[in-house]
Parts: C-alpha cells; structure tokens; sequence
C-alpha cells in the first residue's frame, strides 16, 4: 500500500500502471488514481525493467558503452 502525500488516499500500486512520461524519471512514479499527484514508488516496487531517461542516467549509459 502507498499513501499520497497531497491527499491522503491510501492505493495498492500493483493496480495502477506506472507513469509513462519524459520527466526523466523512467518508470519509478506512479500517479494517484485520487489527484493525480506523482508519488515515487518504493525501490522494491518499481519495475525490474526501470531506464534513467535523466541526464545522469544517459550520461553513465554512454560512459558504459564505450567500455
């Protein structure tokens, strides 16, 4: 169970899709299905599959490709 900071709204995160957007933070938020607040998912209940879209991330993807 995740609580929404904004409002309070207790929800189970396996029932919701994670958030699918460019703000860079690869998959790790969710939004509540109540406001729509992003709330950033526990380390363990994000996706096995997570990519960094930030710039750090992109930076240690290039860094690792070269060697």
């Amino acid at each position: 169970m995740i609580q929404c900071n904004m409002c309070g709204f207790k929800f189970d995160e396996k029932t919701i899709k994670p958030c699918n957007c460019c703000c860079g933070c690869g998959g790790a938020n969710t939004p509540c299905p109540r406001c729509g607040y992003e709330i950033r998912l526990p380390k363990d209940k994000r996706p096995k599959n997570l990519k960094s879209n930030s710039i750090f991330g992109s930076l240690k993807n290039m860094f690792n490709k070269n060697h």
